[in-house]
């Protein structure tokens, strides 16, 4: 099986640029960090109790997308370690969060879903150019994928769809 590692080697040959890391191992501490961060912000911002509304007629990215927005409203505030930006450029990775000590980056790509399968490899194939990892980032990077799980239900008599949180 390949491993993302190999990937960005493939990739970087394939449009012709040197060799460079564009993957490095996550220290456990940065990971605690931002799990600590992410954790303390869903339970101090209340997402849990708001539910997001869709708009009417969305196709199914559209619902992520939706998600995925109201969620970064929702916790930005409450984020006291990292701070998510939008990355600038095209492609992978569409947000990056920033440590807030530190000013490292790390290129963040969100996921939300009603249906996520973790055996599902093309769930896991987030990336089609290094453009933005090349310019972007420094080494260390480290690949950060959020996966926003939610459930939807119909709300007929308001004719509306929301999204409640399986955070």
């Amino acid at each position: 099986m390949a491993t993302l590692e190999s990937y960005y080697s493939d990739l970087l040959k394939w449009e012709g640029q040197s060799p460079r890391t564009m993957i490095d191992p996550w220290p456990a501490d940065l990971r605690a960090m931002i799990e600590v961060d992410t954790g303390e912000a869903v339970t101090t911002s209340c997402i849990k109790a708001n539910p997001c509304p869709i708009r009417q007629n969305s196709t199914n990215q559209s619902v992520g997308n939706q998600v995925e927005s109201f969620a970064v409203a929702i916790l930005a505030p409450h984020l006291k370690m990292f701070r998510p930006a939008p990355c600038p450029g095209n492609g992978y990775p569409d947000k990056m969060l920033e440590n807030s000590a530190t000013n490292a980056l790390i290129p963040l790509e969100m996921k939300a879903t009603a249906r996520w399968d973790s055996s599902d490899s093309n769930r896991r194939v987030l990336t089609s150019s290094t453009a933005a990892l090349r310019t972007v980032f420094q080494a260390p990077i480290h690949h950060l994928l959020l996966a926003i799980i939610f459930v939807t239900i119909q709300v007929k008599k308001a004719k509306k769809t929301l999204v409640l949180w399986k955070l």
